[in-house]
């Protein structure tokens, strides 16, 4: 039995929407979810249709990390960008320099929460 967790509207470069739905994987993966983007592979050869990927509790820990740290770093950069454009345009200080705090926040906030591996089946 699977149960879909959520759908990401206008994801990727084609704009389609992204599935999250978990599943049973077996005695041997335990929980796992389904990342489906398109239609899934229904029309081979598609584009706009990438498929889908299947994660463990691990792999999907795995992937949070990567992503998470991935995130952090964009922030990080558009947070150092915009401190260049505040200080060369001044009148807009105000806004962009917001934004940048906003940036800041959205890094320091963000945290995976450290688990050993062992306990993720």
């Amino acid at each position: 039995m699977s149960t879909e967790l959520k759908t990401i509207e206008n994801t990727g470069v084609k704009g389609v929407d992204l599935t999250i739905t978990r599943f049973w994987g077996g005695n041997k993966r335990g929980g796992m979810v389904q990342l489906t983007q398109g239609l899934g592979g229904l029309f081979i050869g598609r584009v706009d249709d990438p498929g889908f990927i299947q994660l463990t509790v691990k792999d999907a820990y795995h992937v949070i990390v990567e992503l998470t740290n991935w995130v952090k770093s964009v922030a990080s950069d558009r947070a150092k960008a915009l401190q260049v454009e505040i200080n060369g345009k001044k009148e807009l200080k105000k806004t962009i320099l917001q934004e940048a705090v906003d940036c800041e926040k959205f890094i320091d906030n963000l945290e995976v929460i450290e688990i050993p591996l062992r306990l993720l089946k």
